[in-house]
């Protein structure tokens, strides 16, 4: 990770160590107990969660009980970040709010760190890649230009010649402005994802891809509402995959709720699993919802530094990596920080191939195309395995077949079958095109495949009920998600009778 993190921190060379939520569900009536209270936070600070909407009255009400001041809110009002004038009493009233029956939870803004300590030298050769086999994924794509990857760390230096023309919506959830000072973590991390393969410098694991720069550090620090409001930022801004090279050993349920909200969005969390050689669950990498990196080093063995334990789901190179950092430079850092941006860049090629996948059909291509290390199976060393890039693109299915006709040619009042298949999440609108590019008949719109595709037929007539004229037509699949959209063609002749 880089140099700033969240009360959590950042897990990279230097060795950096997060948990990412791995659930599903979010679990609004979970509470934190003063007793359950640890690892470093900000002083005088809470993250409330109500269980309920609560009009500013309501909320000002349980504030002047308490002391408290509202500092902000994110989802309308459902968390609200506190501040409290003696933060000698942050426990005592944490205790005491959860015992109100409007509030879910309320913790500490707990801090996430980066843990990567940058290598002395510099190195012309980035082994992961090969080991990772991406030159063979990268004969199939290199990452598709619609597809967006949003790295929440530190800021990417928006200047190095590596990101040129590819970096959108940045954001600084700390000062919530567009502009934030580079950092070396954030932007090694960006740069092995998405460095461009231009001939010069380094190549990005899906050097085509765009990349979200968003900052959530202040210094050493990230704070646990700041990553939660750059997490729901980014899935609103419809990024596809969120690398968060970060952590804390302490559980945030804002964090959570905000990884589960990206998650149900469509968007792939991927989160790096620590530093420490521990198996303590490391945050947000922990929840179901995050796919949990852990690192490997060139002799495909677990790195030294990396965390390990039930919640590890697949491993990936993170020892001596070789990537972007600023002023035009590029350097050598290892850590799990590393790591998970690897995956990260893996699950931007398998929805380049496929934009239609669920979050959770990208996790399981993911998890079964690995090359299984260490014990048979899933270990807690390296979870499902070490990735492949070549295998998971292999097992990623096409998004659309090819049109199938029944003929090529129709007579006025005979019908055409026209069929396509389609794998993945999507809708689908069939219509038809004269020869000038016009459509001239919607014969489906907006519906969901039956049968894993979508069939129609067309009699030759127009929207208007008259018959088409004899000459060249075209029927028009187009299918698309809610970021998405692909179109396939077939030409039929309508004949005389």
């Amino acid at each position: 990770m880089g140099k700033k993190r969240l009360a959590t921190s950042i897990l990279a060379s230097a060795t950096i160590a997060f948990t990412l939520f791995n659930s599903t569900h979010v679990q609004a009536t979970e509470q934190v107990s003063p007793q359950v209270i640890q690892g470093n936070y900000e002083k005088g600070e809470l993250i409330i969660q109500f269980n309920r909407l609560l009009t500013e009255a309501e909320r000002e009400v349980i504030y002047q009980k308490y002391g408290l001041t509202e500092e902000s809110t994110l989802q309308d009002g459902l968390f609200a970040n506190v501040t409290i004038e003696d933060h000698h009493q942050l426990k005592a009233v944490a205790e005491a709010l959860m015992q109100e029956k409007e509030i879910a939870s309320a913790e500490p803004n707990y801090h996430m760190t980066t843990e990567y300590k940058p290598n002395d030298h510099y190195y012309n050769r980035q082994w992961f890649h090969s080991k990772i086999n991406a030159p063979y994924s990268w004969n199939r794509t290199r990452g598709d230009s619609q597809l967006t990857v949003a790295v929440i760390d530190g800021g990417i230096d928006m200047s190095h010649p590596e990101f040129k023309g590819r970096l959108v919506k940045p954001y600084n959830a700390v000062t919530n402005s567009t502009t934030f000072a580079p950092d070396d973590h954030g932007t090694h991390v960006a740069g092995i994802i998405g460095a461009a393969m231009d001939g010069a410098g380094t190549a990005g694991v899906a050097p085509g891809v765009k990349i979200m720069p968003i900052n959530v550090f202040d210094g050493e620090y990230a704070e646990s509402y700041d990553i939660s409001k750059a997490i729901i930022y980014a899935a609103d801004q419809g990024a596809d995959v969120l690398n968060l090279s970060l952590g804390s050993y302490s559980y945030s349920s804002v964090v959570e709720y905000a990884v589960n909200y990206a998650y149900k969005k469509g968007a792939v969390v991927v989160a790096a699993a620590g530093n420490d050689s521990t198996s303590t669950p490391m945050y947000p990498a922990s929840h179901s919802s995050v796919i949990s990196v852990s690192a490997t080093n060139a002799k495909d063995k677990i790195a030294d530094f990396s965390n390990y334990g039930r919640y590890i789901n697949v491993s990936a190179p993170g020892e001596g990596i070789l990537s972007t950092v600023t002023d035009n430079a590029y350097a050598y850092m290892d850590g799990t920080s590393m790591a998970a941006p690897v995956v990260s860049g893996e699950a931007a090629l398998i929805l380049s191939k496929n934009p239609f996948l669920t979050p959770n059909q990208v996790v399981k291509i993911i998890y079964s195309s690995t090359r299984d290390l260490g014990k048979k199976g899933w270990d807690s060393y390296y979870g499902m395995g070490r990735i492949d890039t070549y295998q998971a693109l292999k097992m990623t299915p096409e998004p659309m077949g090819n049109i199938s006709l029944s003929s090529t040619q129709i007579k006025a009042g005979k019908n055409v079958r026209a069929g396509l298949s389609v794998r993945g999440n999507v809708r689908g609108t069939v219509s038809i095109e004269d020869a000038n590019g016009k459509t001239v008949n919607t014969l489906i719109r907006n519906q969901l495949p039956q049968k894993g595709g979508f069939v129609v037929y067309w009699n030759g007539k127009l929207q208007d009920g008259s018959y088409a004229k004899p000459g060249e037509y075209k029927i028009v699949f187009r299918v698309s998600d809610n970021r998405q959209s692909m179109v396939k063609k077939a030409a039929v002749k309508v004949v005389p009778n």
